[in-house]
C-alpha cells in the first residue's frame, strides 16, 4: 500500500510538471494568474534592460535597424510564443514549428544572411527555450528563474555603469539614473515575490497578506537606501557647482621652446604652477602678466608662441576662435594626410530667408554622436572613382565625433580620463578623395538620375531682389565657362578679390550673405563657405555646407609642434604614431567649408576660404598663443578600494530593517490570532491553533510537518494530547448535544492554558529565546 501511494504522488507529481505547476486541481486558475503576472513582470525586466540606451543619455549602446527587431520585436515574440501558445492551446510539434517559424520569418526580413544571422538565431532560440524552461516545466523551472535574476542585475549593472563613465555624463543624467535605480529595484522585488507566490502556491490555501508585507518590507528600505543614504556623488561624482554663474579663465602659463617648462620636468608641476601665480616662484622669480619666455615669439613677431594651463583648470567649453588672441587645444589628430576635413555637422536643406540649415535627416549627422558598442562598418557600396582608404586616429576634448567624408569604419569611443581634458578617443577609417583638377577637368554634367537623387541639394529659392545680387556676380564669374568644373574654379576664384577674416560667424542668414557679396566683401569661413553653396547650387552644381575642424600643415605653427612634442611625452597612446602625423587642433582651426557632388567622383570637400585675401597681423590663427592643457599622471595611485564602511553600514541597515520588520509582523499577528481566538467558530479554533503551535515553537518543540495531523503531532508529547483531541472534535464534529460545544470550548481553553504553561521552560536564556525566537513565523508564513 506504501509503494502504491508513493506511485500515485509520483504520476501526479509529473502529470503537475506537463501542467507547468504542482498542487491540488481548484489551485490551477490561482496558479495561472500568478504565472501571467510573472510574465509580464520578467518580460518588462527584459524591455527596460533594453531600453536603457534609448531613455539614458550615458548608455553606449545604440540600435541599428537589426538591433531594433532583435531586442524589441523576436525576443519578446519568442516568449510570447513560448508562454501563450504552449499546449495545450496548440499541439507539441506545432508550437515548436510557430517559434522556428516566426524565428525564420524575422531573421530572412531584418537580419538577412550576414554577421548578424547567427546572434539573431542564437537569441531567438534563447528567448523561447528560457521561457519554455521557467514556465512550462513546473517545479523544475522555478531554481532558473531565480538564476535568470542574478543574470538580469548583471546586465543592468553592466549597462549603468555607462552613466558614470564621465562627471558631464553623470551630471547630466543623475536625476534619470536614481529614477532608473529605484525603478529596478522594485521591479526585481515584484518579479521575486511573484515567483515566490507561484512557487509555494500548494502549501497553503490562504496566501493571506505575508507577500505584501515581505514585499514592503523589502522595498521600502531599498527606495530609503536610494533616495537618502546613497552619498550624493553616487551618481552625480564630485560636482563643483560655480555660484558666480561664470567659470573663471585661468592663466595660461608660457612654455619654452623645448617644452622643458621650469625646472622638474617637461611640464610644470601643480605646486610650480601655484608658486608662479603666487609670486613665489623658486625656480626663476616671480611670473608677471605679459610676461613670455625669452626664447619665445611674441604675437608680433608673426608666430605665437605656447602656453599651458593645468589640466584640472581647463575649461572645456571654448568653441570659437579661443579669444585673447590664444587658440585653446581641442583635439589631437593622427593621420598620414597632408590636410584632413573632419566633418561634425553637414547643412543640406535650403531656407530662402536663414539660408542652409542642419539636415536632420542626414545619416553623417547621426554618426557623429551615436554611442556605439562594436565597430560601425558601411554596409552600402562605395562606387565613387579614386577613393582611398586613410586611418584617422582621433584624441580629443569633445564628447561628439568629427569624422572625415566618407566615413567607412568606425570605432566605438573610448572615455578615459588619464589624460584629461583628452577624455575621448577613437580610431577611424575614412574613404577619402584621391581626384585631381586633371580627373575633375574631364567631368561632363549630371545626368538626369543624378538631378532627381539630388534635387534637395540643387533647391535655392531666393526672394527676387537678393536673387538678382547672386545671379549679377554668377553671371560675372562663370560667363564664357561650360565645363562641371570650370565652373566650380570660376565660383571660387571669383572669391580673389574677398578678404578672407579669422572666426565663426553663426549668422548665416540670407541677407548675410548678400550684404557679404555685394557690400563688405569680407567676412569669415561661415560667409565664404555659404555663399559659395548658393552659388554652386544656381550654377546648377549639388552643394551642402560642412562645419568642423580642419588639420593641415599649414596651420601647424613652430608652437602646434612643440605642444604636440610635450604632449606625445605623456599621452601613451600618440607614441604609436610618427611624430609628423600628428596634427594639434584648436580651436582657431574650427572651420566651415563645403561639399560638391561631382559626377563619378561623388561628394568632394572644397574650401572656397582658399582663394580669398588671407588674413593678417594678429588675424592670422599662425599669429595666435598656442593653449595647450598640462597634464600630470600620478605616480603609484592607489589601487580602487571598495568603501567596505559604505557597504558594512546599507548591509546593516538593510538588516535592521528586515529584522525589525519580522519582530513587528510577528507579535502582530499574535495579537491578531489571540484576538480572533476569543470567538467560538472555526477561525476562532484555527486561531488559538495556530497560536499554539508558535508558542510551541518558541518554547523549543519540534516543527509540525504539513503532512502530518494534529493528533499524529501530539503522540511525540503527552502534554498536548488532550487538546489535540478536543482540537479534531471541535474541527471535524458537526453535531452536538445541548451546551456539549460550549462544554469543549471551554475545555480547548482550559486545555490552551495549561499547555502554554507547561511548555515553558525555566531560565534566562529560555526566556530570550520566547522573545527573540522567529522559528514561529514557519506557521503563518
Amino acid at each position: 500500500m506504501q509503494a502504491g501511494r508513493m506511485s500515485d504522488r509520483g504520476k501526479s507529481f509529473l502529470a503537475g510538471l506537463k501542467l507547468g505547476f504542482h498542487g491540488p486541481s481548484f489551485l490551477h486558475s490561482k496558479l495561472r494568474k500568478k504565472m501571467r503576472v510573472l510574465f509580464f513582470t520578467r518580460l518588462f525586466l527584459y524591455l527596460l534592460a533594453f531600453s536603457l540606451p534609448v531613455i539614458h543619455p550615458s548608455i553606449p549602446v545604440p540600435y541599428d535597424r537589426t538591433g531594433w527587431w532583435m531586442w524589441f520585436f523576436l525576443v519578446p515574440g519568442e516568449m510570447f510564443i513560448g508562454f501563450y501558445l504552449a499546449p495545450p492551446k496548440m499541439r507539441v510539434p506545432a508550437w515548436v514549428l510557430a517559434a522556428c517559424g516566426f524565428l525564420l520569418l524575422t531573421t530572412v526580413l531584418f537580419s538577412g544572411f550576414g554577421s548578424y544571422t547567427l546572434m539573431f538565431i542564437g537569441t531567438g532560440l534563447a528567448a523561447f527555450l528560457l521561457t519554455v524552461l521557467i514556465f512550462k516545466t513546473g517545479a523544475r523551472g522555478y531554481p532558473f528563474a531565480v538564476l535568470e535574476q542574478f543574470l538580469l542585475g548583471f546586465l543592468y549593472y553592466k549597462m549603468l555603469t555607462f552613466s558614470r563613465a564621465s562627471e558631464s555624463a553623470a551630471l547630466e543624467s543623475s536625476g534619470i539614473t536614481r529614477v532608473l535605480l529605484i525603478l529596478i529595484a522594485l521591479t526585481f522585488l515584484i518579479h521575486g515575490m511573484v515567483l515566490y507566490m507561484a512557487a509555494f502556491q500548494g502549501v497553503k490555501k490562504k496566501v493571506r497578506f505575508k507577500e505584501l508585507f515581505l514585499f514592503l518590507t523589502l522595498s521600502v528600505p531599498v527606495v530609503l537606501f536610494t533616495v537618502l543614504l546613497l552619498p550624493s556623488d553616487f551618481v552625480t561624482h564630485s560636482v563643483v557647482f560655480n555660484l558666480l554663474k561664470r567659470e573663471p579663465v585661468p592663466r595660461p602659463i608660457p612654455l619654452n621652446e623645448f617644452g622643458e617648462g621650469l625646472a622638474g620636468g617637461n611640464l610644470l608641476s601643480l605646486n610650480q604652477w601655484r608658486d608662479q601665480r603666487s609670486g613665489n616662484d623658486r625656480y626663476g622669480g616671480p611670473w608677471k602678466e605679459g610676461q613670455k619666455d625669452g626664447k619665445n615669439k611674441s604675437p608680433g613677431d608673426g608666430e605665437g608662441f605656447l602656453e599651458g594651463i593645468p589640466a584640472g583648470e581647463w575649461n572645456n567649453m571654448r568653441t570659437g576662435a579661443g579669444g585673447e588672441n590664444k587658440q585653446y587645444a581641442v583635439m589631437i589628430l593622427a593621420s598620414s594626410l597632408d590636410r584632413v576635413y573632419a566633418a561634425e555637422s553637414y547643412f543640406g536643406t535650403f531656407d530662402k530667408e536663414r539660408g542652409f540649415l542642419f539636415s536632420r535627416e542626414q545619416e553623417l549627422n547621426d554618426l557623429t554622436y551615436l554611442r556605439f558598442l562594436e565597430t560601425w562598418k558601411e554596409t552600402g557600396s562605395l562606387p565613387d572613382l579614386k577613393r582611398y582608404p586613410s586611418d584617422i586616429f582621433y584624441l580629443s576634448t569633445l564628447s561628439t565625433r568629427t569624422l572625415a567624408y566618407r566615413p567607412y569604419f568606425i570605432e566605438p569611443t573610448v572615455l578615459g580620463r588619464k589624460f584629461h581634458p583628452f577624455d575621448f578617443s577613437y580610431h577611424t577609417v575614412s574613404m577619402i578623395s584621391g581626384s585631381g583638377p586633371e580627373d575633375l577637368i574631364a567631368v561632363k554634367g549630371l545626368s538626369e538620375k543624378e538631378r532627381r537623387s539630388l534635387k534637395n541639394y540643387l533647391e535655392v529659392s531666393l526672394p527676387d531682389p537678393v536673387r538678382d545680387t547672386f545671379e549679377s556676380h554668377l553671371d560675372n564669374a562663370v560667363t564664357g565657362k561650360t565645363g562641371y568644373f570650370e565652373k566650380i574654379l570660376a565660383i571660387f576664384s571669383s572669391f580673389s578679390g574677398f578678404q578672407y577674416e579669422i572666426g565663426f560667424d553663426d549668422d548665416i542668414s540670407v541677407a548675410e550673405m548678400e550684404a557679404f557679396l555685394s557690400r563688405t566683401r569680407h567676412g569669415d569661413c561661415s560667409e565664404f563657405s555659404n555663399t559659395a553653396a548658393i552659388l554652386t547650387r544656381m550654377a546648377g552644381i549639388p552643394s551642402r555646407v560642412v562645419t568642423g575642424y580642419l588639420a593641415s600643415k599649414e596651420l601647424q605653427t613652430l608652437a602646434h609642434r612643440r605642444g604636440i612634442r610635450i604632449l606625445r611625452e605623456i599621452i601613451e597612446p600618440l607614441r604609436d604614431f610618427p611624430v609628423q602625423d600628428l596634427y594639434l587642433v584648436t580651436t582657431a582651426h574650427r572651420h566651415s567649408w563645403i561639399q560638391l557632388y561631382i559626377p563619378q567622383y561623388g561628394w568632394i570637400d572644397f574650401d572656397p576660404t582658399s582663394y580669398a585675401i588671407p588674413p593678417a597681423g594678429t588675424g592670422n590663427p599662425n599669429s595666435m598663443d598656442v593653449v595647450i592643457p598640462l597634464i600630470q599622471i600620478e605616480e603609484n595611485k592607489p589601487a580602487f578600494q571598495l568603501p567596505w564602511l559604505l557597504i558594512s553600514r546599507v548591509l546593516i541597515i538593510l538588516l535592521c530593517s528586515i529584522l525589525t520588520g519580522l519582530y513587528l509582523f510577528r507579535f502582530g499577528k499574535e495579537l491578531q490570532l489571540r484576538h480572533i481566538s476569543g470567538g467560538q467558530d472555526l477561525s476562532a479554533l484555527n486561531s488559538m491553533y495556530t497560536l499554539l503551535l508558535m508558542k510551541l515553537s518558541v518554547n523549543g518543540y519540534e516543527l509540525k510537518n504539513p503532512a502530518r495531523t494534529f493528533l499524529e503531532y501530539s503522540k511525540s508529547y503527552p502534554e498536548i494530547n488532550r487538546f489535540a483531541s478536543i482540537y479534531t472534535e471541535l474541527r471535524y464534529r458537526e453535531l452536538y448535544g445541548p451546551d456539549e460545544k460550549e462544554g469543549l470550548w471551554h475545555d480547548i481553553r482550559a486545555s490552551y492554558s495549561k499547555v502554554i504553561n507547561l511548555s515553558k521552560k525555566s531560565g534566562f536564556l529560555n526566556a530570550l529565546r520566547r522573545i527573540f525566537s522567529l522559528k514561529g513565523l514557519y506557521y503563518i508564513w
